[in-house]
């Protein structure tokens, strides 16, 4: 209904589950004023992290089209209520960089193009260190201004005349979840933003240099194949130890000398610009503590279901000693001593009695263990048997 009154735009046809979410919606628009120019609308219900009410929100989302940057594509239009919003931008024919690793079709459903790519390439390093570099200007810019990304993934970059363009940094303020969520939500170090960028940028490092996604929270067996400066920047950021001890800063990572060495031209024909007015800054900081400490109430339930089913929690941990204790003691080991004893002896009567000639089974040895007796009933364990059942339980 928005875009109706619109004059300008025109919605041409859907290109339907070309995303991973699903509740968004993509459309094929174009503008009347360039007709030959194509453009992407993306629609989206408010997620669980949407904090603002209607008025702040249309503040956010006019201050975001407003903003420029080289990494970071502009936007033709956007729009917002109190169920969800929309936003236009250009659409690149060469798609994302996961449709560059993968040689997808742009316009082809999520599931079609990445459920089993057969010809996934991984980037040159030379590539890797610059889009990498690029992709960390943009988020220092980004958290510099107030206004941290957090739904970083190989999805959400272009690439166009070698320089990376990243999309949808309205997610934050729409509310939405991150794409590797389910991933740093088992990481309690990973509690502010700025980490999770960061966490989310070391997996889009592992996806252009292997040439397909990290199915896991963490890597601590990379490829020896891989670079030794560039082994240094993931262990930083993917390795168990550094999701356990606290993940890098962005200024930190662009220091390092794998991008520091990058042929990154600084001199940029597009100025960053990005202001907004004192009350929607406030607004978005309240709206990211909410974003932060939900996260936080989130990996703590997390972190308890992992620790109360894990084989490695301390209380398996004890009752494993508990039973190492019960089965070394001084008085376990006489005991299994003496039905050792008593075993011995049992099977030295049963050959005293076929020596005899009586069938075992009609056995009247007061130690006997069979369970057959004469009246065809079953006798009952032992009382030895029965303590160390229920010592052991």
């Amino acid at each position: 209904m928005a875009l109706r009154s619109e004059a300008n735009y025109e919605v041409v046809k859907p290109i339907p589950e070309i995303g991973w979410r699903l509740r968004k919606h993509y459309f094929l628009v174009k503008n009347r004023v360039n007709p030959q120019d194509e453009l992407l609308l993306a629609w989206v219900e408010h997620g669980p992290d949407k904090y603002m009410d209607e008025k702040e929100l249309q503040a956010s989302f006019k201050t975001i089209g407003s903003l420029r940057h080289p990494y970071i594509q502009s936007i033709e239009f956007l729009s917002c209520n109190e169920v969800g919003g929309f936003v236009t931008r250009g659409l690149n024919n060469a798609g994302s960089l996961r449709d560059l690793i993968c040689s997808a079709k742009p316009k082809l459903q999520f599931m079609k193009k990445y459920t089993n790519p057969k010809q996934c390439k991984p980037l040159p390093v030379s590539d890797v260190a610059l889009f990498g570099h690029q992709i960390l200007e943009a988020l220092m810019f980004l958290h510099e201004k107030g206004l941290p990304f957090g739904h970083l993934h190989s999805g959400n970059i272009v690439i166009e005349n070698h320089k990376v363009k990243l999309l949808d940094i309205e997610n934050g303020v729409l509310g939405l979840p991150s794409y590797y969520r389910p991933y740093f939500v088992q990481h309690r170090k990973i509690q502010t933003l700025e980490a999770v960028d960061v966490y989310c940028f070391g997996h889009v490092l592992f996806e252009m240099i292997f040439g397909h996604p990290l199915h896991e929270s963490v890597c601590d067996n990379l490829s020896p194949n891989c670079p030794s400066l560039l082994r240094s920047v993931l262990e930083s950021i993917l390795s168990s130890e550094a999701c356990k001890k606290g993940l890098p800063t962005i200024g930190a990572l662009l220091s390092h000398p794998f991008f520091n060495n990058s042929s990154c031209d600084s001199s940029h024909s597009e100025r960053p610009h990005f202001k907004y007015s004192t009350h929607t800054k406030e607004a978005l900081r309240v709206a990211w503590q909410k974003t932060e400490s939900r996260l936080k109430e989130e990996q703590k339930i997390v972190c308890i279901v992992i620790y109360k089913y894990s084989p490695h929690c301390v209380r398996h941990q004890k009752r494993l000693v508990k039973v190492q204790v019960l089965l070394s003691s001084e008085e376990e080991v006489k005991k299994r001593k003496q039905k050792l004893k008593q075993e011995q002896l049992h099977k030295q009567q049963q050959q005293q009695v076929v020596a005899n000639g009586k069938s075992p089974e009609r056995s009247e040895s007061p130690n006997s263990t069979s369970t057959a007796t004469s009246a065809g009933t079953v006798t009952p364990p032992t009382g030895e048997y029965y303590k160390i059942v229920l010592t052991c339980r």
